[in-house]
């Protein structure tokens, strides 16, 4: 990878990433139908598609209410959420351990109102 620079960072969520590799996948196959996608691609390929929770629109748009309902969460953080699903308090909490802002219990309970709005 020499002479690559990173142009932009975005943060993902499993839905969203399941989309892209989808996506090359398709690509993959017009190129090469034998072999559409390397070993990792495929692996990670069936990890999103085993772990994804909603669909990646939803995701999109729940990663963007969050980031407009509470100023502290970031795109990292709304992923991170977005991908867990957590349903109470503690679960929210443990997501949260290592971060220097910690969400009250009222906070922690939007939250998981917001997100019990997307559960199936």
């Amino acid at each position: 990878m020499i002479g690559r620079k990173k142009l932009e960072e975005h943060y993902l969520t499993v839905s969203e990433t399941k989309e892209l590799l989808e996506r090359r996948k398709a690509e993959g196959m017009e190129e090469n139908p034998e072999e559409p996608m390397f070993y990792e691609a495929r692996v990670s390929l069936e990890h999103a598609e085993r772990f994804a929770k909603l669909k990646p629109e939803e995701a999109r748009e729940l990663k963007e209410k969050l980031m407009e309902l509470f100023e502290w969460i970031d795109e990292r953080l709304a992923s991170k959420i977005i991908d867990l699903m957590p349903e109470d308090y503690f679960d929210v909490r443990v997501i949260f351990s290592k971060e220097d802002y910690i969400p009250s219990p009222e906070e922690a309970r939007e939250i998981v109102s917001l997100l019990d709005e997307y559960r199936e």
